[in-house]
């Protein structure tokens, strides 16, 4: 079930407004409102909230805010509504599970709670900001070869070489089947060719979205459409299309969002609660029975304390009310990788979503591949602990790294100084490294059996 048609019609006679108004004036002021209306407050103190009442709130108030604002066609110029019936009848249809991957390599997502002994699927980070094709490589490999990879995410390849490619033009669907068939010759050569590959990342218009599915690479096994809101409460035809696509090839939509605090929103209450209304928002759409959701904040930063406290609000608020697989991002600090700063903050994004009882995780760690490997190790080691513990092991690392954090873009050229580029393995002083910051979570009470 899903109400593409209907958002189409809606799209077309839905009440007119300027975009700017939208942008600054109505949506702001109302999810504002309705976050005081309904009580729900951040408490700096608590890096997780695991108030079951306040999720709920939290889900009402995404309902409320979806029902009141409704999503805004950017290219039809109005406002798309739905009723509290249509969106609650959706939910009643929703899958519980999910399916990833093909053959022996294939993966299900199932309903995971807080303190669940079941660690969440891990999906490393495969892949540079760069052009250079070996480099890139390189990566992918780095990540594929972690047995904790229960899947991949590309990070966006930028070109080919010298090609640079234009947006919506052949050169960059070139890019994206390059990044799908990248991927999936590194799941053969691990041993693993029906592996998950998560969704083109390289590309941004819907055009090349579709033109990257191929049977040698990305295929409606092994990767997902993105279907995603791109802004706050914001769609455009490309976004139907997408979803449309999806649904006639039997591809399973990725439901994202990442509202950006500090701009049009302010802190993690507005996040969480516009968190929950894109969900069920591009459920509507799309027909999805998933979603990925996370938060930032306007300077670049995809962890901290108010980061922790929105994306795990939200996940507890979508476990109790509507209950698809829930994954988060799993990362920490980017552009500090090969540092304690990174191990530290990577531990405590996956400790955060592991006790928050989400299904899985993705860009899990970082890159190159030990980074992967640490992030889904910890993931795994947190499994099953008491709420309240993970809570105090969360504190302890922000209290070890919040104030040496900087946002930055990772080192391109990382690998083939920390790397032994012959046998695709890290080097002695990153191994130094990783088994230091074992110890350091040994020490503060986790542990996992290949330590």
């Amino acid at each position: 079930m899903s109400l593409l048609w209907e958002v189409l019609e809606r799209s077309q006679t839905g009440p007119l407004m300027k975009e700017e108004d939208f942008e600054t004036e109505f949506f702001p002021s109302k999810i504002k409102e309705i976050v005081k209306e309904h009580g729900i407050k951040y408490d700096p103190e608590e890096v997780l909230m695991t108030d079951a009442s306040m999720a709920d709130e939290i889900f009402d108030a995404g309902l409320e805010l979806l029902l009141e604002v409704g999503l805004y066609n950017k290219d039809t110029k109005r406002i798309v509504k739905f009723t509290e019936e249509e969106i609650k009848g959706l939910l009643a249809t929703r899958r519980r599970e999910l399916v990833l991957g093909e053959g022996r390599d294939q993966i299900t997502l199932r309903p995971r709670k807080p303190e669940d002994k079941d660690p969440p699927k891990t999906f490393l980070p495969a892949g540079i900001l760069t052009s250079n094709i070996e480099l890139y490589k390189a990566y992918v490999l780095s990540a594929a070869k972690e047995p904790v990879a229960d899947g991949l995410i590309a990070l966006p390849l930028q070109g080919i070489g010298d090609l640079k490619p234009t947006s919506e033009t052949p050169s960059e669907t070139l890019l994206g089947l390059t990044e799908g068939f990248t991927l999936r010759e590194a799941a053969i050569r691990v041993g693993r060719p029906g592996m998950y590959l998560g969704i083109p990342m390289s590309v941004s218009s819907a055009k090349a979205v579709m033109g990257s599915f191929h049977p040698a690479g990305y295929t409606k096994y092994n990767c997902m459409c993105p279907v995603h809101i791109i802004q706050d409460m914001r769609i455009d035809y490309d976004r139907l299309n997408l979803a449309f696509f999806a649904q006639q090839n039997g591809i399973n939509p990725w439901i994202s969002s990442c509202p950006t605090m500090y701009a049009y929103i302010g802190g993690p209450e507005e996040a969480a609660v516009e968190g929950i209304a894109h969900v069920l928002g591009m459920m509507a759409y799309s027909g999805g029975s998933f979603a990925q959701a996370m938060s930032a904040t306007v300077q670049g930063r995809y962890e901290g304390r108010d980061v922790f406290w929105a994306n795990s609000a939200q996940a507890l608020a979508a476990e109790r009310n509507i209950k698809v697989p829930w994954i988060s991002y799993g990362g920490g600090v980017t552009g500090q990788q090969a540092t304690d700063v990174s191990f530290y903050a990577i531990a405590a994004t996956v400790i955060t979503n592991t006790i928050s009882g989400m299904e899985g995780m993705w860009l899990t760690g970082g890159v190159p591949g030990i980074e992967g490997r640490w992030g889904g190790e910890v993931a795994r080691a947190a499994a099953g602990i008491n709420v309240s513990d993970g809570v105090e092991i969360v504190k302890e690392l922000l209290a070890k790294y919040e104030d040496k954090a900087k946002v930055g873009l990772p080192n391109e050229k990382l690998i083939l100084e920390k790397y032994d580029m012959k046998t695709l393995t890290p080097k002695k002083e990153y191994v130094e490294l990783y088994s230091k910051m074992k110890k350091e979570l040994q020490d503060m009470g986790l542990d996992y059996e290949a330590w």
